[in-house]
Order: C-alpha cells, then structure tokens, then sequence
C-alpha cells in the first residue's frame, strides 16, 4: 500500500470537505489580517497607515492557493472581466456614491453636518488635497478587493457549499460585521451593510456590482466628504451632532442616520432579489 504524505492527505481532505475548507479559508484569513496589525508601519509611506494595503498581498496569495483545489473555483477566480462585468462596476460606483451622498445630504439638511470649503482653501495645498484624494481611493480599493473576495467571494461560495444560501449568507454576513470590531451599534450598522452587498453579489452573480457599491460609497466618506480631522478630503465634513444619529462617517462607526438608510436599500434588494428570481422562474408576484 502506498504511503500518503500528511500534506497530500490534507489537500485531500480540503478538496473534498466544503466545511472543512470554508473553516480553513476564514481562520487563515484572520491570520492575515492579525499579521498585518502587526506590521511596522512606516510614517514615510501613507500607503501603510491603514491594515487593509498590508492584508492585501496575504489575501491574494492565500485566495489563490485554494482555488487551486478545485478546477470550478480556479475558474471563476481567472476569469476575465466582460463588457457587462465593467458596466456592472460602474453602475455600483455611481449607486454607492449617491447613495452615501444622499445619506449625508439628509446630515447636511437637518444641520448635523456641513461642509462649507474646499479642501484646499485652509492649510492645505491643492496639489496635497488632490493626492491624498487619490491615495485613500487607492486604499479603499484594496480593502474593498479584501472584503468583497473573503465574505461575498471566494469565501460565501465555500460556505455555501457546506451550509446552503440562507446559512452562509447570516454567517458571512456576522463574519464581515464582527471584523470591523467590537460594539453592538457597528455590528447592526455593519451587519445590514454587509447584508446588501451580499444581496448585490446574488443579483448579478459575481462581484462587480457589490465592489463598485462598496468603493463608491467609501470613497464618498474618505475622499469626497471626509472627516476634517482624518486625511486631507475634497470637502472636509464638520459634524454638529447629535452624535447617535451623525456617528463618525468614514470610520466604521455608524450613527441611526447611516443605519437606517443601509437598512431600507438592504431591503429594497432583497425585494428586487425576489422579484428577479420570480421572473426568471415565470412567476408574476404581486405589486
């Protein structure tokens, strides 16, 4: 009998075993990220200032090496981008930027917020403003490229393999909310987030549009209306309270104002989700 090394045996086993792989998947993925707290960061590179540029190469490499078990996942993994794909992106970049434009033109017409100048008319130059718009939007892409792949990617697929739709849509969602750290009001705020992108993910069947949403309203709250106390913005936001309904926008805590408005577009996805799966079964549903 031929002797099986304990590497082969368990590249089997993962190859084999949706729950045993989605588990593996997640926890190296929180190694990943615990690494990258953990590295140095270097004052002279604003690059490295926040987690997700520094997690990026992990989640990349070790994505990669899993959908090398199995032909199907390698597949979707290399495969190209279409016309429609690129046309998806950009429609979720425009939705995401006005939705959370929207969000924060409720802040503004109640007086909670406001954002009277342009980044460049106080301390700043125009050319440092315009630069540090471009190097957020450039982060904000690589840790939207991290969380759409580990919760609505590659890791929703293999959850859903070994729990079925309903189980591995709550638990990726509690995964994504629980990841953006400790407090019941992050966990609601981020959970109905993390909701309608994955509502998104299951309308289109691929990434394309959740990304553009994600990156679009992100950047709207980093490089569009950012915190006057964070990175320089195009129009930085000052906030006049009250706190529970304002939050902090761009930071992952979330005032009822975000909440709520993240709550009812959850729901108006999950109601075109259904709509959507009604007409392609022939069903005509009530309106």
């Amino acid at each position: 009998m031929k002797d099986v090394s304990p590497m082969t045996a368990a590249v089997d086993v993962l190859r084999r075993s949706a729950s045993v792989r989605a588990s593996a998947y997640f926890t190296s993925m929180v190694g990943v990220l615990l690494a990258a707290y953990r590295l140095p960061y270097d004052p002279e590179n604003p690059f490295t200032q926040f987690v997700q540029p520094k997690a990026f190469p992990g989640v990349v490499t070790i994505t990669d090496l899993f959908t090398r078990l199995r032909p199907e996942d390698r597949a979707v993994w290399t495969r190209r981008p279409t016309a429609a794909n690129l046309a998806d992106l950009t429609r979720g970049v425009a939705l995401g930027l006005a939705a959370s434009a929207a969000t924060l033109g409720v802040g503004m017409a109640k007086g909670w917020m406001s954002a009277p100048a342009w980044g460049w008319k106080g301390e700043r130059s125009q050319g440092t403003v315009l630069a540090s718009v471009a190097l957020t939007a450039a982060q904000q892409a690589t840790g939207v490229f991290n969380e759409e792949i580990i919760f609505r990617g590659y890791g929703l697929d293999t959850l859903r393999a070994a729990v079925g739709l309903p189980a591995a849509v709550a638990i990726s969602t509690t995964l994504f909310a629980r990841a953006h750290g400790p407090g019941w009001k992050r966990f609601v705020g981020l959970g109905a987030a993390g909701l309608l992108l994955t509502l998104l993910r299951l309308r289109t069947g691929n990434l394309w549009l959740a990304a553009g949403f994600h990156w679009g309203w992100n950047i709207a709250q980093v490089s569009l209306f950012g915190p006057k106390e964070g990175a320089p913005s195009l129009r930085p936001l000052h906030l006049h309270g009250p706190d529970a309904w304002v939050g902090r926008p761009g930071e992952p805590d979330p005032g009822w104002l975000q909440i709520l408005t993240t709550v009812i577009m959850a729901a108006l996805a999950g109601m075109e989700l259904k709509r959507s799966r009604a007409r392609q079964e022939g069903v005509d549903l009530p309106r």
